[in-house]
């Protein structure tokens, strides 16, 4: 027993510090593009807004681990849908984003498992490329995720005696968490019009990043607390489509 417990500390420490270091690449990737922003640039302001479906790498092993035998396991990586919003002003990037996350529903048997989440975010960042309908900017963003894991029979159809003689056949665990995301986005004006005094129109990119978890997250189900929930994070890389149009304007 002290063996496993001492093996398990040394995973823990190993885990903490890889995740130091995935921050620490990417807060200095971030930094190096400020700090060489090139003042040819100029001044950008303006607005965009996007459309973003993507994909998030989130592990689900220790989830699965903790549900009991009989249940299946939670395999996909989770597709989110979201809407984003940002103002720019100075080359400084400010708004927002929300969405949806879509992990898909899990079969064993007559048990079934429905994943889903909603997650929302305010971004800070700061225009480092503006040139021909081209911008590029690195974000830092704030918000939460709430992961919603829906536990019930695959067979709906139940008599009025079994829903009351077993009331927890059915329950939504929900997972909240308080995050982190730094990531760098790419946009480019594909039609519309593109100067060196700016762009305007349609516009598509892509944005790509780590999310982290800076406070360890809750777990509860329907109205009550859970006292011993599994040890279970959202931290995972991701990458973004964006699909929107606005108009930045070059000083």
């Amino acid at each position: 027993m002290e063996l496993e417990q001492f093996l398990k500390l040394i995973s823990l420490n190993i885990s903490q510090k890889v995740m130091k270091a995935k921050l620490v690449f990417l807060s200095t990737c971030i930094m190096l593009l400020v700090v060489n922003h090139n003042h040819s640039f100029g001044q950008a302001s303006g607005g965009v807004g996007f459309f973003t479906p993507g994909i998030y790498t989130i592990q689900y092993s220790k989830l699965n681990s903790s549900l009991p035998a009989g249940y299946p396991q939670i395999t996909n990586k989770p597709f989110v849908t979201a809407g984003a919003g940002y103002g720019i002003f100075s080359n400084i990037v400010f708004g927002g984003e929300g969405g949806t996350m879509h992990a898909g529903s899990f079969t064993q048997g007559n048990q079934k498992v429905d994943l889903t989440g909603d997650f929302g975010f305010f971004s800070l960042g700061y225009v480092v490329f503006n040139s021909k309908g081209l911008l590029m900017y690195p974000l830092v963003s704030i918000g939460g995720n709430d992961l919603k894991m829906y536990i019930h029979q695959k067979d709906q159809t139940a008599s009025f005696g079994a829903i009351t003689g077993e009331p927890f056949q059915a329950a939504t665990l929900h997972y909240k968490s308080k995050m982190l995301k730094f990531s760098v986005a790419g946009l480019y004006t594909v039609q519309g019009s593109k100067s060196e005094k700016g762009s305007a129109g349609l516009m598509i990119g892509m944005e790509a990043g780590y999310q982290i978890a800076y406070k360890t997250g809750v777990w509860t189900y329907d109205n009550g607390s859970v006292s011993d929930g599994p040890d279970f994070n959202n931290n995972a890389f991701f990458v973004q489509l964006m699909i929107g149009g606005g108009g930045v304007m070059r000083k």
